[in-house]
């Protein structure tokens, strides 16, 4: 695995609250605001000044909309420390979803918890050896939103960071504009060509190895099972250490409430909840997570046909086990 040479005293903020500048909000976990990314994707900012002030890359928050919803686990995509908010990525996959994403009644979350999660091994890191070392992200679809928020991170410390960046067509990327800002390099990938390479991103890493390999001391995953299983595999066949960030499939949909999502991690059952949600891609059996997934979607989607007819459930599955990305409007 990745590793660092000296390892920073974990220094948590103090006094933070002073440093929120012409304070107007009354009520802790406020939406000052929402904005819609895609008909099914929207990004809102919540009101949140200690978890503003602590969250670490890696980290994310659970969310109760109302007491009528369920809680949902939800990326921070960012934090703004002088207002006191972070700024969530709301998909819309059931009813707790849409309920934060839609109704505009619900301006004051029932509940808010955070940071959860084990941080990234980057923050253990100084600066000195991040900025020194060749760092690649690869992300498809809406976890790309968990990506942005380490890049920002590292953009912060002065890191030059380069990014694969996948989706279905030129319209289906989510915040490609701030990438492009904060990227040494961004390499696109579509699976119609419509822009960048024609193809998957495990191609396009393929023919950045090729070119560069020697350029990169880790890489880490976000996406779905199938892709970050593709392109640990490449890495492993480089040799270079690679990370896996399981932020897409800690909200469990299909049961309307967020649930453990567990793997196998070199032989142990890791939480992904608890002990992740980032595990050396190396020793994960991405096999084992998929047949779980796959047998979860299973048994949910006979429930649902069986009390509904409905099979929007088996669509929201494949975004989590397999390789489908959402479209944009």
């Amino acid at each position: 695995m990745f590793t660092c040479r000296q390892v920073l005293p974990n220094q948590k903020p103090a006094g933070f609250l002073h440093k929120i500048k012409k304070l107007k909000i009354a009520a802790m976990f406020t939406i000052i605001q929402r904005k819609r990314l895609t008909t099914d994707i929207v990004l809102i900012e919540v009101f949140a000044p200690r978890i503003a002030a602590g969250i670490l890359p890696g980290q994310y928050v659970s969310v109760l909309p109302s007491e009528k919803t369920s809680s949902v686990f939800l990326p921070v995509t960012g934090t703004n420390i002088e207002n006191g908010s972070i700024s969530l990525l709301v998909h819309v996959v059931d009813h707790s979803t849409g309920q934060l994403a839609n109704n505009n009644e619900i301006n004051i979350l029932a509940n808010l918890k955070g940071p959860l999660g084990k941080p990234s091994e980057l923050t253990e890191c100084n600066d000195k050896e991040l900025q020194s070392s060749g760092m690649l992200f690869v992300a498809g679809g809406i976890a790309s939103a968990t990506a942005l928020a380490q890049i920002k991170w590292l953009h912060q410390l002065g890191c030059n960071v380069d990014v694969i960046l996948a989706a279905q067509t030129r319209n289906d990327f989510l915040f490609r504009d701030q990438f492009e800002k904060i990227c040494r390099n961004v390499y696109l990938a579509t699976e119609d060509g419509s822009v960048g390479f024609h193809g998957s991103a495990t191609q396009l890493l393929g023919l950045l190895f090729e070119k560069q390999v020697d350029s990169y001391d880790l890489v880490t995953i976000f996406g779905t099972l199938k892709m970050m299983k593709s392109v640990s595999d490449l890495t492993l066949s480089y040799g270079v250490p690679a990370t896996a960030n399981f932020g897409l499939q800690l909200t469990d949909s299909f049961k309307n409430e967020p649930s453990a999502f567990r793997i196998n991690v070199n032989g142990e059952i890791k939480d992904v909840a608890t002990d992740g949600p980032e595990f050396n891609a190396h020793v994960v059996d991405f096999e084992h997570a998929i047949s779980r997934a796959n047998i979860s979607l299973n048994v949910t989607e006979n429930i649902a046909e069986a009390v509904s007819g409905n099979s929007k459930v088996h669509e929201i599955g494949k975004l989590y086990a397999g390789n489908v990305l959402p479209k944009q409007a």
